[in-house]
């Protein structure tokens, strides 16, 4: 009986000190539950965000520096605790205790520690990343000096077998544009023979802390880009990639995603920009003859009128509505052979746009005929349409006027 007794009142009293529970730590559910491992009760700082119910430190003073009273001393709060740590007890806007003033108990809220916000750097750019560097650039492709490819790490290399062939842009982790010419088999390509990589500082050289290398996994071409013709309308391509994981392009200061710029967008005649890539250099041990650089190299051209570039004595009616030209004032330095597809970018609100695609020119560095690229501008729709890279496309990182 007296056995009975007991065992009745024991489990009466645990009723009640779960109810006490349940009334004045209405959070201890979700923290047991909420916490990875049951470990949120040992939480010592806010984060952001939070109201301190998980709260478990040890600060004891008011805002104002008033000293907390025993919870166990309060009727209504006992079962908080014997000690006077600032606590949350009942959902308010955060952890807070008892105080006297005049004479009488308050309630004031204490000044917890936050929490520091760990910054986790994302695996993949995205277009609110996109056209952001490492280091500053040093300027020259023909005429010019070698660059580390921190300052252009969009900058993509394709090789055929292990032969270097065409430079390309990283638009977004899996995507990368690139001239249309650069497979002369079209749509007779057999897409195992290419192989694309990033974060390369020299085509005769592996990195393995800087390289990504990639398979193409989908190869399109512009549908009325005619490789026969001399004028090379609609030299555009798009690549898309995967590593032997089947992983996409990983953000790293040596592997970054280029800007795009609005539809339509273009920047004014006059403009330097930015062009790239592993392509011919002048030979000094040969005069008047080029040699392939092997490193990527850099340099800044201006941006020509429609009207100076179809002059007689440049190209006349070859440049087509898709497509401008750009130089260096004094005709030293351009992109060459082995520069096709890589980038032309502009810089605007400190970051890199692409708005144009290395596709050809008569000779290197020739004056009055300058490098021809392809407006990439006048491809957003059709880039999105193939690669499904709608906000990308929308160039909404570019500045508004």
């Amino acid at each position: 009986m007296w056995l009975l007794i007991t065992l009745l009142m024991t489990c009466s009293l645990h009723e009640v000190a779960e109810s006490s529970k349940h009334k004045y730590w209405p959070w201890i559910t979700n923290v047991l539950n909420s916490g990875k491992h049951g470990k949120q009760h040992d939480v010592h700082c806010l984060a952001k965000g939070s109201n301190g119910n998980e709260y478990r430190g040890t600060v004891s003073v008011t805002f104002s520096g008033q000293k907390c009273l025993y919870w166990h001393q309060i009727l209504e709060h006992k079962a908080v605790g014997q000690h006077n740590y600032c606590r949350n007890p009942d959902n308010r806007s955060g952890p807070w205790c008892w105080v006297w003033e005049d004479k009488q108990k308050v309630r004031r809220f204490c000044d917890i520690p936050r929490c520091e916000t760990k910054r986790n750097t994302p695996k993949q750019d995205t277009e609110m990343t996109c056209g952001k560097r490492i280091h500053k650039p040093r300027f020259k492709i023909i005429g010019g000096l070698r660059a580390s490819i921190e300052s252009q790490p969009w900058l993509a290399s394709i090789f055929k077998y292990n032969t270097f062939s065409c430079g390309g842009t990283l638009i977004s982790p899996c995507w990368v544009l690139t001239a249309a010419h650069c497979f002369p088999d079209g749509k007779r390509t057999i897409k195992d023979k290419y192989s694309v990589y990033l974060g390369k500082d020299a085509t005769n050289e592996t990195n393995l802390d800087k390289e990504q290398k990639f398979k193409i996994t989908k190869l399109v071409l512009h549908p009325e880009f005619n490789s026969d013709s001399e004028d090379f309308n609609n030299d555009i391509a798009l690549l898309q990639i995967v590593d032997s994981n089947g992983q996409c392009a990983q953000k790293t200061d040596s592997v970054r995603i280029a800007c795009l710029p609005p539809p339509q967008q273009m920047m004014p005649y006059g403009a330097y920009c930015h062009i790239a890539g592993y392509g011919h250099e002048k030979n000094d041990d040969i005069p008047d003859t080029f040699r392939y650089s092997r490193f990527m190299k850099e340099t800044k051209v201006e941006i020509l009128s429609n009207i100076v570039c179809e002059r007689k004595d440049y190209y006349g009616n070859r440049v087509t509505e898709n497509q401008f030209c750009a130089a260096s004032p004094k005709w030293t330095e351009d992109a060459c052979q082995g520069d096709s597809g890589g980038p032309l970018l502009c810089k605007a609100n400190n970051r890199m746009f692409l708005f144009g695609i290395i596709s050809w020119g008569e000779g290197c560095a020739i004056k009055k005929k300058p490098g021809v690229y392809t407006k990439v501008t006048n491809y957003n729709k059709w880039i999105a349409e193939q690669t499904g890279l709608h906000t990308y496309t929308e160039g909404i990182m570019y500045p508004q006027k």
